[in-house]
């Protein structure tokens, strides 16, 4: 008798993804920490090559060295030319890749594996979408130099965003100038999601010291931020507090704390693994993240704060359309503040002052990585699947950023 039940059915093969991201070996770093996740999150349907820089050596951040003179003078002229200082490894890693890929997905910064990536996937008619974090040159909001590498990096931009299909960016104020200049492309806007630590602190239910106030600042500080001093200032001729302590956990080359007002007391603490920090950080009243000088830029690190067990104050630059500032807006638990605001003592002593709950303070659960890489990930497959039907979604923006709901 002849067997007549149907064949099993066969998995369909896996579509092939082409992944440029020159920091998804590395891990420690924002743009890193983004590729890895959202590669975890298609890698279970698609088959993936992945074009990246080699890890580090140390696995960590390389170590700042004095180069000599004229290793600084050809720094300094290869600065004039070229994209960017991965570009002669691009040249290299690229001059031979022929994709063979259903879709791609580019991850910037650097800028410069993106954009030799994108002219060859237009070539073969590959649909593919950028994922970038900070502006590349087009809608940078401060003059440019006026150089060979600046032209050479505008007209490389423009072809990257002609023929993209998709792009994620990290604050609406970025997709808003992207959308002015390139109308078709869909634009998903979602910030980086956050790291869970293993076992989060308790908060405290109220300040230890209601005559004392103890801030902390998680991070390197650097002149492209907000500075903090013009605020401690105000905070310290308010007469609120009996002492003011300012507490900085991480590296400050700049030199930017020099300007701290007398009577602002300054702890100095090395940079310290996230869940040491986070346990540490249950001896402060709040903790500070400093905004960009730059507005419309989101600092990466407010999405981590999240993690936190006492109160967040964002400091901005008072600008009206502050991304750090919306951000703020949309949390729990935070509080957005500048110098020159009226009353930021009063408004900060109460924040810090009232009693938060466990369930206040803790971290939304749609802002954990893997909701973050899944959001992506859907975004980026319904981009490349539809791209034959893009006209139809011309200049389709998608929120999906910071927790605003």
């Amino acid at each position: 008798m002849t067997n007549s039940s149907p064949a099993p059915a066969q998995d369909s093969p896996k579509r092939r993804l082409a992944v440029v991201a020159g920091l998804a070996r590395h891990p420690l770093t924002p743009r890193g920490q983004r590729a890895e996740n959202v590669v975890e999150a298609l890698g279970g349907r698609w088959d993936v090559e992945l074009i990246a820089f080699p890890p580090p050596a140390s696995g960590g951040a390389a170590p700042l060295t004095r180069r000599r003179p004229w290793r600084r003078a050809l720094g300094y002229l290869a600065g004039l030319v070229l994209i960017d200082r991965w570009e002669l490894w691009t040249l290299r890693r690229l001059r031979g890749w022929r994709p063979a890929a259903d879709a791609a997905l580019l991850v910037a910064s650097p800028w410069s594996p993106v954009a030799r990536a994108a002219r060859k996937l237009a070539r073969r008619g590959i649909p593919y979408v950028v994922d970038v974090g900070d502006p590349w040159v087009l809608t940078e909001g401060v003059p440019l130099p006026r150089t060979i590498a600046t032209w050479r990096s505008r007209r490389a931009e423009r072809l990257l965003w002609r023929g993209a299909v998709g792009a994620v960016v990290t604050t609406r104020q970025q997709g808003d100038r992207l959308t002015r200049l390139f109308p078709h492309l869909r634009i998903l806007v979602r910030p980086n999601g956050y790291s869970s630590p293993a076992a989060p602190a308790t908060p405290r239910s109220a300040p230890r010291e209601p005559g004392s106030l103890r801030l902390v600042h998680l991070g390197s500080l650097s002149p492209v931020r907000v500075d903090v001093c013009p605020l401690l200032a105000e905070l310290q001729r308010s007469g609120r507090w009996g002492s003011i302590v300012f507490a900085q956990f991480g590296d400050d080359y700049a030199g930017m704390l020099s300007g701290l007002p007398d009577g602002v007391e300054l702890e100095h603490h090395p940079v310290r693994p996230w869940a040491a920090v986070v346990e540490a950080a249950a001896g402060f009243d709040a903790a500070l993240v400093l905004g960009n000088q730059l507005g419309y830029l989101l600092p990466s690190k407010a999405i981590q704060y999240l993690t936190l067990p006492i109160p967040r104050i964002a400091v901005t630059a008072g600008e009206r359309d502050d991304a750090l500032a919306e951000f703020a807006a949309a949390q729990p638990g935070w509080l957005v503040a500048s110098a020159g605001q009226p009353e930021p003592a009063e408004r900060i002593a109460a924040h810090v002052g009232r009693s938060w709950s466990a369930s206040e303070l803790a971290p939304p659960p749609e802002e954990a990585w893997p909701q973050v890489a899944a959001r992506v990930a859907a975004f980026f497959e319904g981009c490349v699947q539809g791209a034959g039907a893009a006209e139809e979604r011309r200049g389709e923006v998608t929120v999906s950023a910071g927790g605003a709901r």
